[in-house]
């Protein structure tokens, strides 16, 4: 609930994504010669494949990793719906979203509004629907965080304990909720804690 007008998706004080995007980031550490970039593969069917002694960086769920060994946990997911639309402005504002019980998707966005330096047509504009929906690992996006998933996510825990070469982390290793900040943030403290003291 708010009862105020600020319109800010957060309220951090200070919010904002790089001038160029995330995707150069990514591109500039991909780019590093000790890394191979394998794209169409699924982890799972090379992963006996991989060198023993390897250290792996898992960022997919932890149950599926595990073979579901102590049951599947739940996830929330969404679909997009993309529709562009024969106006120039269709809600004059990058995100809207939609409470009401009755309207099927929870917000609608409109790209145009993220970046206002850029030259649009007027003809028309993109937006896209955002539907929630349950997920059982196909396609996750967000922990359903419930005693019961709590329990279950616990007892993978302590069996990663066991695996010495492996650090799990992000959304999906860690079935918790991270804003990019908090992934970032993640990642560097897993690098100074694990990755570092093995001398890479």
């Amino acid at each position: 609930m708010r009862s105020n007008y600020d319109e800010s998706y957060f309220f951090d004080p200070w919010q904002g994504i790089p001038e160029i995007g995330f995707e150069a980031i990514f591109r500039k550490l991909l780019s590093h010669p000790k890394i191979q970039v394998e794209l169409n593969t699924d982890f799972f069917s090379i992963r006996d494949h991989l060198p023993k002694a390897s250290i792996l960086v898992y960022s997919g769920p932890m149950d599926r990793f595990f073979d579901y060994c102590f049951g599947k946990l739940e996830w929330r997911t969404l679909e997009f719906e993309r529709e562009v639309v024969p106006v120039e402005d269709f809600q004059g504002t990058s995100v809207m979203n939609y409470p009401e019980a009755e309207i099927p998707y929870i917000r609608i966005h409109e790209p145009r509004h993220l970046h206002a330096d850029r030259d649009y047509t007027r003809e028309k504009t993109l937006i896209f629907k955002e539907y929630p929906r349950l997920d059982m690992g196909e396609n996750p996006y967000y922990p359903v965080n419930t005693p019961a998933n709590q329990a279950t996510f616990e007892k993978y825990c302590q069996e990663k304990e066991k695996i010495a070469n492996v650090i799990f982390g992000g959304r999906l290793g860690d079935y918790r909720y991270y804003d990019m900040d908090q992934v970032i943030a993640s990642a560097l403290s897993t690098y100074e804690k694990g990755i570092q003291q093995r001398g890479i």
